[in-house]
């Protein structure tokens, strides 16, 4: 069975994508307060390319299928 590593950095951003679609979904189906997962992602995002590191990458580099 062939292993397919998918980098913790691209784990971050598709799942900061994902976020930000349901964000959208739920501000247009609901409520818009649900905008507000969009505006943190952005943030996110922003903070990430200031820095050079990403809090969230770090975080799941660690998880156990990373290892």
């Amino acid at each position: 069975m062939p292993s397919h590593n998918i980098s913790p950095r691209r784990q971050a951003q598709f799942i900061l994508a994902i976020s930000s679609l349901v964000g959208v979904i739920l501000g247009n189906s609901f409520s818009q307060w649900f905008y507000m997962l969009d505006i943190l992602v952005g943030m996110a995002l922003l903070v990430a390319s200031l820095t050079g590191g990403c809090v969230l990458e770090k975080i799941i580099a660690k998880l156990p299928w990373n290892n």
